[in-house]
């Protein structure tokens, strides 16, 4: 298992991401939950859980 933290460049919302490296998972992609800025793409070999832990300021950033 490999643990990382990833930062949205667009809104600088922050996620914390999980990668099990024994399991396959699913391929596509994942989009911050605030923006909607494309932050991976997942090719599927291997399981990838992002979770939200930052959530910025609605001032920081325009859409």
């Amino acid at each position: 298992m490999r643990k990382s933290d990833v930062m949205c460049p667009t809104c600088q919302a922050g996620y914390r991401r999980i990668e099990l490296t024994s399991k396959g998972g699913v391929a596509g992609e994942f989009r911050c939950l605030v923006c909607d800025q494309v932050l991976e793409l997942m090719d599927g070999s291997t399981e990838v859980a992002l979770r939200l832990t930052v959530q910025p300021s609605k001032t920081s950033y325009a859409y």
